[in-house]
């Protein structure tokens, strides 16, 4: 009788497991940025820490208020051509000689007042917004603010010129308010740029360069030249890209670019590059909290949508 012989199973190698990747739709998903509507809901919530309201009002008095001129003067450079908003000779005409008065009424613009805003300081308030309404409930009213003689800081949010403010904002952001640095990244003015965007100015003559050429020359070459609506939400992220998205993307947490001196940010800093400490503390205040608190004082107005 012969024996039964045994056939065995060809032995099956174990399959791998299949690692999970992240499709190009679901990574397209991850946001790189904060939304339009946190961006308001953190304005909106923004609650400046009361021991540093005295230090941020003083410097919007000494170095925001005290070089508005210098500021506007850039904006108007930047835009360059007229722009025409149906009216003879269109808003803004850059033949007209800088700095004319403009005489701005509710319901009627003459031809010879359409030039330049007046560049003397005088707050517009919001009743809304400080609260004198009872009926809005301290919100608001876009339709009942008041005007400046020159024209309404609101109204350039949505005529093409880079606001006055804004301008500001990157100034101490990237120079501390000085006027000797270069507004693309506080190089020294006395040579072209060294830090990114290295080489810069091209105003076509070589170095000292006068703060004003180089601020230009920086508003363009970030193509804000080409904006034509500045809504708060672009305002703040165009304010937060310039020191980066890595709070956001990596840790999490509030920019203290945009919110130190405020409730929306508590610590943890990049100290150089590449290089986080959890522990450590911003001591610049956020460029959110120095809009936020022109707006509590009724200085500016920045249209949400």
């Amino acid at each position: 009788m012969k024996k039964k012989t045994h056939i065995s199973a060809t032995v099956q190698p174990k399959a791998k497991p299949k690692i999970k990747t992240k499709s190009r739709a679901a990574k397209a998903a991850v946001p790189s940025t904060p939304s339009d509507l946190e961006y308001l809901n953190l304005f909106d919530t923004c609650v400046i820490a009361k021991e540093k309201v005295a230090q941020v009002d003083r410097v919007i008095d000494e170095k925001v208020l005290a070089n508005r001129s210098r500021y506007e003067q850039i904006s108007h450079l930047v835009q360059g051509p007229a722009v025409n908003f149906g009216l003879p000779g269109g808003a803004f005409n850059s033949k007209a000689p800088a700095f004319q008065p403009l005489r701005y009424a509710r319901s009627l613009m003459q031809p010879e007042d359409i030039q330049l805003p007046d560049l003397s300081f005088k707050p517009f308030r919001l009743p809304g917004l400080l609260g004198s309404n009872a009926a809005q409930g301290g919100r608001v009213n876009p339709f009942n603010l008041g005007f400046n003689d020159g024209l309404p800081d609101f109204l350039s949010m949505n005529s093409g010129r880079i606001p006055w403010f804004f301008i500001a904002c990157v100034h101490y952001l990237e120079c501390s308010f000085s006027f000797n640095k270069h507004l693309h990244n506080g190089d020294p003015l006395t040579g072209y740029t060294v830090q990114v965007p290295s080489g810069r100015p091209k105003v076509g003559h070589p170095p000292p360069f006068t703060f004003e050429e180089s601020a230009v020359d920086a508003l363009r070459y970030m193509n804000f030249d080409k904006v034509r609506n500045w809504i708060l939400p672009f305002v703040l992220r165009k304010l937060e890209a310039y020191n980066g998205f890595g709070y956001f993307k990596y840790k999490k947490i509030n920019s203290p670019y945009l919110w130190s001196f405020s409730g929306h940010y508590t610590k943890g800093k990049y100290v150089k590059d590449g290089k986080f400490d959890a522990e450590a503390v911003s001591q610049q205040m956020g460029a959110a909290v120095i809009l936020k608190r022109m707006e509590e004082r009724g200085l500016i107005y920045i249209s949400r949508f």
